[in-house]
Order: structure tokens, then C-alpha cells, then sequence
């Protein structure tokens, strides 16, 4: 009986880690134009230029922020977060920036 409690427990605890892994770095995709800086799958394009990608991101908001997912996936990018400013948050990798 005991056996069967840490196995169940254990295939509880995976499946829950490997859903987490696959929700936080596949429902993000790579900019090839902004340094590999991750942007959601399911965000709409607003506003585009070569300096600038605007997207609409209902996950993201001024009152909740920017879901941990994101701030997960960005940091293992390599982008680290250095400010915050009202609806906005900053990132650096190197000399370029993310807003």
C-alpha cells in the first residue's frame, strides 16, 4: 500500500513538472529579430518597424503584470529584467534591451 502511494505521488509530482516545462517554453517562440527575445504564441501584432515589434497579449496586463511563465522563459534566454515602470518591464542581454 505504501508502495503504491509514492509511485502515485511520484507520477503525480512528474507529470505536473513535465506539464510546467511545456507550458512556460513552448508557448513562446524566438524573435530572429530581436536577439532570441521570447514572444508568446498566441500574441497579436500590432505595430511593426525594424526597431519595433508591438504586440497585444491578453495574459499580460498593468494590473496583474507579466505572467511568471514569461519572466521564466525570458530569463533562461538570457535576457535579465532591470526595471519596472508602471505596465512596463525592462530587459537587457548584453547592450540590447527588451521593454
Amino acid at each position: 500500500m505504501k508502495n503504491n502511494v509514492t509511485i502515485t505521488l511520484t507520477a503525480i509530482v512528474l507529470i505536473g513538472a513535465a506539464t510546467f516545462y511545456f507550458v512556460t517554453f513552448f508557448a513562446y517562440i524566438p524573435s530572429d529579430k530581436f536577439s532570441g527575445s521570447p514572444v508568446p504564441k498566441n500574441a497579436q501584432l500590432v505595430k511593426e518597424n525594424e526597431r519595433l515589434d508591438m504586440y497585444d497579449w491578453s495574459k499580460a496586463s498593468e494590473e496583474n503584470g507579466i505572467p511568471s511563465g514569461y519572466k521564466l522563459a525570458t530569463k533562461s534566454k538570457g535576457w535579465q529584467e532591470k526595471n519596472r515602470e508602471r505596465a512596463s518591464t525592462y530587459y537587457e542581454k548584453g547592450n540590447k534591451k527588451l521593454i
